[in-house]
């Protein structure tokens, strides 16, 4: 008889663990700096050596590079799962899957002088007419700007930001970018997010792309 009822106890069990599979997000933290978002669990990790090494802009081994590690933490996740690669980050090529850039950087007096509403908009492509235009004149390849969404953030006392949301074409292909960029009262803290796919992977994936830029939380 005791046989008889521990076989459909182990058989609900198992059922029970097939229908719960693995989780469907990942939770990505900076503890240090309380700093939160969600990302699919099916999206891959990029390589942390070769982001940061990007982030950086310097040799690895060098003092400017190890000073910087210091001042900033940043983590990249692609949806690309069979070639996470840093240049989806911040290449010129088409990414017909979305990749998620996330970072927490200390800024330097001289730089925090510096921040403002539109210095945020720049923070990682040129989004103001006056950005453009500079980008421009220095030969930038992007074409077809789009402005998208413009939004000024207050997410809670302490800290204040933007989200804008924009497309440009890449050789010809228009790929849409949406960034999340914020700063403590202060400007000695920035935190941002940003991710980027064709507009096609955009639209078609709004849904999950809007969790995960609605997730992006900052406590000051």
């Amino acid at each position: 008889m005791l046989g008889k009822r521990v076989i459909p106890v182990v058989v609900a069990a198992m059922l029970l663990l097939t229908a719960c599979g693995a989780p469907e997000y990942e939770y990505v933290k900076n503890s240090d700096h309380k700093t939160y978002f969600k990302i699919p669990s099916t999206w891959e990790k990029v390589n942390q050596d070769s982001l940061d090494e990007w982030a950086v802009g310097a040799d690895p081994s060098s003092a400017t590079a190890k000073i910087r590690d210091q001042l900033l933490w940043t983590v990249a996740y692609d949806a690309d799962a069979d070639d996470p690669a840093v240049s989806h980050v911040y290449g010129m090529l088409p990414t017909p899957k979305p990749v998620a850039w996330a970072k927490v950087e200390q800024l330097l007096p001289e730089q925090s002088d510096s921040v403002s509403f539109d210095a945020l908009r720049n923070a990682v492509m040129p989004f103001t007419t006056d950005a453009r235009d500079a980008a421009t004149q220095a030969g930038s390849m992007l074409t077809d700007f789009e402005p998208l969404r413009d939004e000024v953030l207050t997410p809670e006392k302490g800290l204040h930001g933007v989200r804008v949301v924009f497309n440009y074409s890449l050789l010809g292909q228009l790929h849409t970018f949406d960034l999340t960029a914020l700063v403590n009262d202060d400007a000695s803290l920035l935190y941002m997010l940003f991710i980027r796919c064709t507009a096609k992977c955009y639209a078609d994936r709004a849904d999950e792309l809007e969790g995960i830029v609605t997730s992006f939380t900052v406590r000051s």
